[in-house]
Order: structure tokens, then sequence, then C-alpha cells
């Protein structure tokens, strides 16, 4: 993979990336396992760095400019994510002003960077040797290196700043998918809905069918909480689960056999349902 990156190519990484977003379904793990993937990736580079020549001055730049900056921006989203996460309030609208407050902050930043994203957004080139190579800069100034590295051998003057922008244009798009996922279920809540359902099998059956919807993905890409499918369906089947679900799916998984019971009795009774609407 690092061979693959030296040579300003990121399908490796990507393609490690989704494996491991693929194999992680909590939230929390998952920003955790990417964050030291990524340091570790990093890491390696930083070695390389310290040591290497590019031979044109047109690879530098593609290396600072295009493939650095996007290993960096995940590396800055991810740990935005898990800070975001972790300080997540239990009130839903509590949630919204977190997110919000989020928002706020990453819109100041875009004031404060307008001109080098403008740069960017037009796709300019002509300041790219400048923002984009390891010129030794009399200005400090100019060495803008951040938390990642600070040695000018490692960075230059602009490659922290555009990881930043491309990750916060990456957490914009998440926060406002959290922020409409809220809002939508804030507005069922205060339409007071109500249904005349009532889950009448068993509560561990509606936990097996919770946790294997939660790890199928189906609601908000992956992202929503356990915890907070399994008070949806408390509220439209007016059923009291218990505040340790976690124990009841120890339950589950400590089966001897036909650990997925309920969900094989719903594949049979749908097969035997399509068998006989055939015949």
């Amino acid at each position: 993979m690092i061979t693959a990156i030296k040579n300003n190519s990121l399908l490796d990484f990507e393609n490690e990336l989704s494996l491991i977003l693929n194999t992680y379904s909590d939230e929390i793990e998952k920003a955790k396992k990417i964050i030291i993937f990524i340091e570790d990736i990093l890491k390696q580079l930083t070695d390389w760095l310290k040591h290497h020549v590019f031979e044109t001055i047109q690879e530098e730049i593609k290396f600072f400019k295009e493939i650095k900056p996007n290993i960096v921006a995940k590396l800055i989203f991810y740990k935005e994510i898990l800070s975001l996460v972790a300080s997540l309030p239990l009130d839903k609208s509590k949630r919204i002003k977190h997110f919000e407050k989020k928002l706020d902050a990453i819109n100041h930043f875009y004031r404060k960077n307008r001109e080098f994203i403008k740069y960017i957004k037009s796709h300019s080139t002509h300041f790219d040797e400048l923002y984009f190579s390891r010129k030794k800069y009399k200005d400090i100034f100019l060495n803008d290196c951040s938390v990642i590295i600070h040695d000018a051998k490692l960075c230059t003057s602009h490659d922290y700043l555009l990881a930043e922008v491309i990750a916060f244009e990456l957490l914009v798009l998440h926060i406002e998918n959290r922020i409409d996922s809220l809002n939508q279920s804030c507005a069922i809540s205060n339409n007071q809905f109500k249904s005349n359902l009532h889950w009448t099998a068993k509560k561990v059956d509606l936990i097996e069918l919770i946790y294997a919807l939660h790890e199928s993905k189906v609601f908000d890409n992956g992202q929503a909480d356990i915890k907070e499918i399994t008070h949806v369906f408390e509220k439209a089947f007016q059923i009291d689960l218990g505040d340790n679900i976690t124990r009841s799916f120890i339950d589950i998984k400590n089966r001897k056999s036909d650990q997925t019971r309920f969900l094989n009795q719903l594949q049979d009774a749908l097969e035997t349902k399509i068998e006989n609407d055939l015949s």
C-alpha cells in the first residue's frame, strides 16, 4: 500500500479504508480503527519523506496537493466524528444544537480561508509551486504544518490546510444528514404518532430483529445507534424492551442451537407464503 501511495495512487488506501468501514458497525469503534490505520500510514510516509527527493516539481506538487491531503483529511474527519459522537447529548433537541454548533465553527473556518478555498474550487494552479512544494521559507508563518508534522521536509505551507478543507466538506455532509434524521424523528414525536399495533411475540424476538437490522446498516447508512433504533420500535409497538438489550443479545449469542431462531421463522413464513401464492 505504501508503495502505491509513494507512486501517487490512493486506490489501495481507499480499498483498505472500505474494508474497515464494512467490518465494524459501531460508529465509535469504526472511527478508532480508521484513526489507528491512517496514523500508521502517515508514520510510514513521514519516514519516507525525510529522505525522498521528488524527480520533478510537478511530481512533488501532485503528492502534496492530491495524495497526502486526501489521506490526512480522512484522519481529521474521523477524529471529528469521534469527538462529536463521544460528546453527543441524550436529548434530541440538544443533539441538533450540538451539530449546529460544529457547523458554525466550520463556517467560520470557510470565511477565514475563503481565498484559498476559492483557489482550490476553481482548480487554479498558478500558486501550486508556492503552496504545495517544500521550499525553504524565511517567513515562518508560511510554514503551517499544524499538528501532523512540523518538519519542513515533511510538509508544505498549505497541504494540511487543504486536508482540512476536504475533511470539513465531508463533515458538513455527515452533520447535515444527522440533523435531517433528527428533525424527522422529532417531527414524528411532535405529531404524537400512535399505532394500534402491539408486538405479541416474545421481546427477545424483537431484539433479535433489531440487531439484525442494525448490523445490516439499513438505517441512516449504518450510522444509527442501536439504542435509537430500539426506542423507535418501542414507541411504534408500545413495548418496553428494558434498559439492557445488550444482555438479551448475549443470551441470543449463547443459544446452543438455532441462534437466529426468530429470523429463521420469518424466512420460513415468507417462503411458505410465496410458495402458496405460486401454487
